[in-house]
């Protein structure tokens, strides 16, 4: 469908929304009854607000995903799901995790899945699943959607700055079952078929809950799965579970309930897939939206910095453990007053055995050489398929720096001459504990609701990285690395690569540092909500955050040989374990952050069925985790001081209510300032160097539209929609010119589209009930373009998607469930994120991109992640 075609499909669901504002009538019976009598109950979020409320009531732009809606849905991820909430991007084209969330333009830096939940808060039943943002470390390695969540509320900025920890973009709540709330037992199996009908996926996911008596109430659920995901690297994608389970006490006048959750989960993510062409772009001949490019498993042993042996296979993936304990205490201390206190202990960890840095290079590039740890060695460095003696490539260098290709059997050559791509075996292990506790008073004293309260977070973060080395593959799907030797002029021959075909072991640039250390949370909130006249209200809220890091950090000191370098088997020959980086001195770096965060809004309810609020909301966010351990060096320490940054916004609700019809308009104004840029370039003597930070501003004009209408008795429309303009400006980008910061020039980006932030985002459910046992359902989105970079370069195409499905229940009771899925029915195409060709480095500075360089060639190689193809599922569902 072409852009005008999709701006008419979207403004024609806008045109429904609205009208059902301005013409309740359509939503009334033919019997006239009055609405109060017609309308359906309402629902009640706690996410966003110090005391529970119902939609309507809640001066926030706050929505409520049903357990129904759910249920309709195969979410490929806990991020898949938030889609259902406008305002709201979610890039989750890379798997079950390392997801890209944020809200109302409230982004920066965000095609890169390594801190994909920056602004905004991930919480299972009203606390963050992990507070503690990293590089590739947060929330989502640790929440996976099951048979226990009950709903989701998804909340845009507004009140995020005073109820949420540090997270002013939004709160995502996912909500559990309980024994009182779900009695029961119900077991589910779904089975699908990924990657266009070619890939299997296995699931079983089980529940029980019920009356223990006394007042006691049990809920215990989980899952397991197993599937080779859209693209299969060969091995299993996606493998293990989870259990979760909770104790409620009812004792009158409160409860207590405790939670605990065990998780032990693989995973692994999509890489980039060589494609051509801005315009429009296409995945290169050779490849399919269904290839892999992911390394083969190729288990081996290698050195860490600490001299310590590390061990990688390739399908381990991303192995995430979870072990929390958390308690929720609820009680009315007088009537009209009450406390609660939430409570969690959680241990995350991540071990991981996977891919990365996969992108197209030449063979004979300098940097590759670099990489594999054959820089000045003079000679043949000779690429052949592994077990065998067929020769892939030859490259021939004179000196050791410079670098010809005189043998090339490579495949796709049509892709990139004398193309290769590089794979680096990442094994990085992160740790996070933390516990958290939250308490709150609230109290309804006359006219006024009032609530105040305090929360404390106290992380202990490790991160540990080793380098199971480098290998270099063929331009193919399900690339194997080449094996790889050097021979000298005198005829000696090196092996460069392991018997696994990795080179350049315990060394490398990719063998990153130890850093550990703590992230303190203390914060101080206050609320209050004046009840003017029956349809008049005031609310105000204050929030103070007090933010401190102490941070240790294990910086590479630089290369050394191993065993007088003759490597740990003593064979000098054998380079791929001949030398291994070693730390250099700890460095220590404390930061601290103090600010108020504040919100306000006046809300008028014009009649019993229409609201009215202005709110508006100023905060801020104070680095993450990574942030500060970035900070690193001596120097930096002494001179690096960042700021937080500043959202601002304001947002005017309305908000109507009938029988079968429920209405949510909210134009909206967000800026988003002090917002740091940073990029990475090499110097002579191929070190990674970044020049000084810039910064710029986000400023965003939209209106979202929430609205869910029964159109008749047998159909039912839900719809989010989200139609903004987001600007940025104050930008400038550093050009490397010769190696070296020395000739590095500052140039500024002018005023335009912000990056990564699309015009259009719609998702529009269509549901046909023409029995009571029977239902179908429809969903279409749409992803409107989006500016690929600051410079504005070129533009990701906007794309559709259609998902279909289809529900039976029947036996007694409706114990029985049947339902079919088929996910992008249409098999559209999609590009979520993007890399630049012309070697390593450029891959990684997509900023460094011009609108001149397309110009100049507007179908040259890039890399690219789509979303993913269609799939194919059957769940079965048996309730007790």
């Amino acid at each position: 469908m072409k852009r005008a075609e999709s701006i008419r499909l979207s403004a024609s669901v806008a045109a429904i929304a609205l009208f059902a504002i301005a013409s309740p009538a359509m939503a009334q019976n033919a019997a006239a009854q009055s609405d109060a009598e017609s309308a359906p109950s309402r629902e009640i979020v706690v996410t966003g607000v110090f005391s529970a409320k119902s939609i309507e009531n809640a001066p926030i732009s706050i929505a409520a995903v049903t357990a129904e809606e759910l249920s309709q849905q195969i979410a490929n991820s806990s991020a898949d799901l938030i889609k259902n909430v406008p305002g709201v991007f979610v890039n989750s084209s890379l798997g079950e995790i390392r997801n890209v969330v944020f809200s109302r333009g409230v982004s920066a830096n965000s095609l890169d899945g390594d801190g994909g939940y920056y602004y905004v808060s991930m919480q299972e039943d009203g606390l963050p699943v992990e507070p503690v943002t990293v590089g590739n470390f947060g929330p989502d390695y640790f929440s996976r959607p099951d048979i226990m969540l009950d709903r989701l509320e998804g909340l845009r900025g507004g009140t995020a700055t005073v109820t949420g920890n540090n997270a002013p973009g939004g709160i995502f709540n996912y909500i559990s079952r309980t024994g009182k709330s779900h009695p029961g037992f119900e077991v589910q199996g779904k089975v699908g078929l990924e990657g266009d009908g070619k890939n299997p996926y296995y699931r079983m996911d089980a529940y029980a809950g019920g009356d223990l008596g006394n007042g006691l109430y049990y809920a215990i659920g989980g899952f397991y799965r197993k599937s080779d995901g859209s693209r299969d690297p060969g091995y299993a994608l996606n493998k293990g579970g989870q259990v979760r389970a909770n104790l409620l006490w009812d004792y009158g006048n409160g409860s207590v309930r405790f939670d605990v959750k065990y998780l032990n989960d693989h995973n692994g993510w999509f890489e980039f897939t060589p494609a051509f062409g801005f315009d429009n772009p296409k995945i290169a001949k050779g490849f399919t939206n269904n290839s892999s490019v992911l390394p083969p498993s190729n288990p081996h042993s290698f050195t860490n910095p600490d001299g310590s042996t590390g061990s990688w296979d390739g399908s381990n993936l991303i192995h995430a453990r979870t072990n929390s304990f958390g308690m929720t205490w609820d009680h009315e201390l007088a009537d009209g007053i009450k406390l609660q206190n939430r409570a969690r202990y959680s241990e995350n960890k991540t071990d991981w055995n996977t891919g990365g840095i996969i992108f197209p290079l030449t063979a004979d590039d300098f940097f590759l050489s670099i990489l594999t740890g054959t820089l000045g060695l003079p000679g043949t460095t000779t690429y052949k398929v592994r077990g065998t003696n067929q020769v892939a490539a030859e490259i021939f260098s004179f000196s050791g720096f410079d670098h010809t290709t005189v043998t090339n059997n490579l495949p796709n050559q049509h892709i990139l001459q004398n193309g290769v791509f590089s794979q680096a075996a990442l094994t990085t292990k992160h740790r996070s504990r933390t516990f958290q506790d939250q308490l709150t008073l609230s109290a309804s004293l006359g006219d006024h609701s009032l609530a105040v309260g305090a929360s404390f977070a106290h992380s202990r973060y490790r991160q540990t990285s080793g380098s199971a080395g480098i290998g270099v593959s063929g331009l193919e799907p399900t690339p194997q690395v080449y094996d790889i030797t050097h021979t000298l002029p005198n005829g000696t021959v090196l092996q460069v690569t392991d018997p696994a075909g990795f080179a350049a072991q315990g060394g490398g640039i990719f063998d990153g540092d130890g850093v550990s250390g703590t992230q303190r949370q203390i914060s101080l909130f206050a609320g209050d909500e004046w009840q003017v006249t029956d349809r008049l209200s005031i609310d105000g809220g204050i929030r103070y955050e007090d933010i401190r890091y102490d941070i240790t950090n294990l910086t590479i000191g630089g290369a050394a040989p191993v065993n007088g370098g003759a490597g740990k088997d003593g064979n000098p020959l054998t380079l791929w374990d001949n030398t291994r980086n070693t730390y250099g001195v700890p460095t220590n770096t404390k930061r601290n952050f103090h600010y108020l965060n504040y919100t306000g809004a006046v809300n008028y309810e014009v009649s019993d069925n229409f609201q009215a609020y202005l709110r508006y909301t100023r905060g801020k966010k104070a680095p993450d985790f990574r942030g500060i351990a970035d900070i690193d060096s001596p120097s930096e320490i002494a001179t690096q001081f960042p700021e937080p940054q500043v959202i601002t916004q304001v947002e005017l609700g309305l908000k109507y209510r009938s029988a079968g019809v429920r209405v949510g308009v909210f134009p909206f104004y967000s800026k988003l300032s002090n917002v740091g840029s940073t990029q990475t370039f090499t110097d002579q003597n191929g070190q990674f160097y970044t020049p000084p930070t810039v910064y710029g501003q986000i400023e965003t004009y939209g209106v979202e539209i929430d609205a869910d209408a029964d159109l008749g008795d047998m159909l039912n429309l839900r719809t989010a929609i989200t139609l903004q303009n987001p600007k940025a400006s104050k930008f400038s980008l550093w050009l490397a010119n010769n190696p070296g910061p020395a000739d590095d020039t500052l140039q500024s980006t002018p005023k335009g589209d912000a990056d990564n932030n699309p015009k259009i985002l719609t998702r529009t459910t269509l549901t046909l009930t023409p029995m009571d046992s029977l239902s179908l359902f429809l969903t279409h989105s749409y992803t409107g373009k989006r500016a690929a970079n600051r410079a504005i370069a070129w533009y990701m195409p906007g794309f559709h998607t259609f998902d279909f499905g289809a529900a039976y229940e029947f036996g007694a009771d409706k114990r029985f469930k049947l339902q079919a899925n088929v996910n992008n029915v249409f098999n559209q195409f999609g590009v979520m994120s993007w890399a630049r060709a012309g070697g390593f480095l450029n891959s990684l500075d997509r900023q460094g991109l011009t609108k001149a360089a397309v110009d100049a060639n507007p179908n040259q190689l890039l890399s690219i992640v789509a979303i993913q193809p269609r799939s194919f599922w059957l769940t079965g569902t048996v309730k007790f």
